[in-house]
């Protein structure tokens, strides 16, 4: 089952742009769904990714601000980085050092994302979206002009779900 979705512009910045998707038919974007799934009783918490995500978009998304997570063959990092400490991940692209894609997360409880479904189906969507616009960068249907990132006026892709990935 395929499923359609828009990377939306949540912020232009002079390092840093910060895009989510929106999953079609859903009100918020990833990132919005995140933030409103664990504002209360993680406030804290969100207050040390916001925080993180304020250096990032001032200074740049520089690895070091990142924990690697997903494969090495994709863009998929993860807030906090060491520098931090949280017991929420948030999960994102990185493109170029110059575009960060907010995607969703949760509680952090296992030791890696794969033995938790919602974390995994977090990286997992994210890594769909990552295939897809690589595949749109290499036609140059989508280009990275600086911080953005440019496409269609709506910027709609669609990546296949599997049966068991949709909950």
């Amino acid at each position: 089952m395929k499923r359609n979705l828009l990377i939306e512009l949540l912020e232009t910045g002079e390092k840093v742009s910060l895009y989510s998707p929106r999953f079609e038919g859903e009100e918020y974007t990833e990132f919005e769904r995140f933030l409103l799934a664990y504002k209360d009783v993680y406030a804290h918490d969100i207050q040390i990714l916001v925080r993180r995500i304020d250096i990032i978009k001032s200074c740049g998304a520089d690895d070091r601000y990142f924990r690697y997570e997903g494969t090495t063959r994709d863009r998929v990092m993860a807030l906090p980085s060491h520098l931090d400490t949280s017991n929420l991940r948030l999960y994102c692209l990185n493109i170029e050092h110059k575009i960060l894609i907010l995607g969703n997360g949760g509680p952090k409880s296992t030791k890696t994302y794969q033995e938790d479904a919602h974390l995994h189906r977090a990286v997992q969507n994210l890594q769909k979206i990552d295939i897809e616009i690589k595949r749109l960068e290499t036609k140059r249907i989508i280009v990275v002009n600086g911080t953005n990132l440019n496409g269609p006026l709506e910027l709609m892709i669609d990546i296949e779900d599997k049966e068991e990935d949709i909950i």
